[in-house]
């Protein structure tokens, strides 16, 4: 009986082994994975943003800096970003596809968007990465900037500028800041302008996003405001997205690019969008 029980439990020790063996063989596939899909996320960001910080990297990928640096040493070693102390940029060999070329015209409508800021304005900035790009190109001076957006702090100000966040509940990865403490700093200001990008703008149905939870921040921030400036490139052009947040004669200026067609316009004018500019990448 004794040696049964002494070959019973080799053998059981022996498929326990390989059973382990299998797991590890599985998790390393699992991390190589995740670390596949982390560095494929970080391209991503840089064909929408152009730049990412590390920092940044870091704190929404939940790892440390080191792990961030490593990804972006990797990437750099295969000719895909360039880096620098603290941050790194798309490799001027990697700025080709669709992503890239659409990056390229929100930096264009951002551009544009920002000479539309005068000095002293109010202004209101929505989540989008567009609105956001506005900062780096305003040169205005004494401009109050109030936004929901949490990657503003990440944000190079205009000369002698103010930036109020809203405070909310933060929703990763876009850092967007919702809820009842964001509406209750929105209702007490009142912006000159408003700059908001969005998921999806039609004739149709207006202004949409793909977050409810965005979706009364957006209409807030109309209504608090004097002038409505939204932000879509032309792949957002004829888009739904889920949640309304205003309808399109609530648009004072539309900027886009020069891939909104001209039966687009008018479509988009007689639905009661007063200004539309295509701008050029």
């Amino acid at each position: 009986m004794a040696n049964f029980d002494v070959g019973r439990l080799n053998v059981l020790r022996y498929f326990y082994l390989s059973y382990l063996k299998q797991q590890v063989i599985s998790l390393g596939g699992s991390v190589m994975s995740f670390v596949s899909n982390r560095r494929e996320e970080i391209m991503r960001r840089l064909e929408r943003e152009g730049r990412v910080e590390v920092a940044g990297l870091a704190r929404d990928f939940g790892v440390s800096s080191l792990t961030i640096r490593r990804d972006l040493d990797a990437l750099a070693g295969q000719g895909l970003v360039t880096r620098s102390y603290g941050h790194a940029m798309l490799a001027p060999s990697a700025l080709v596809g669709s992503e890239a070329e659409v990056e390229r015209r929100k930096q264009a409508i951002a551009e544009y968007a920002a000479s539309l800021v005068e000095n002293g304005d109010i202004v209101f900035i929505n989540t989008g990465t567009t609105a956001l790009g506005i900062l780096e190109h305003v040169v205005a001076e004494n401009v109050t900037f109030v936004t929901n957006n949490g990657r503003a702090l990440d944000a190079q100000l205009p000369p002698a500028s103010t930036m109020i966040l809203t405070g909310g509940e933060i929703r990763v990865p876009k850092w967007s800041m919702t809820g009842e403490f964001a509406l209750a700093s929105i209702r007490a200001a009142k912006a000159d302008k408003c700059f908001l990008s969005c998921s999806g703008i039609s004739s149709a149905r207006g202004l949409t996003t793909n977050v409810a939870q965005e979706m009364r921040v957006n209409e807030l921030m109309l209504e608090r405001s004097d002038y409505h400036v939204v932000l879509a490139d032309s792949s957002k052009v004829d888009v739904d997205s889920s949640f309304v947040y205003g309808l399109p004669g609530t648009v004072d200026l539309l900027i886009t690019d020069s891939g909104m067609t001209d039966e687009q316009v008018a479509a988009f004018k007689a639905a009661g969008v007063r200004g539309i500019v295509r701008v050029d990448a």
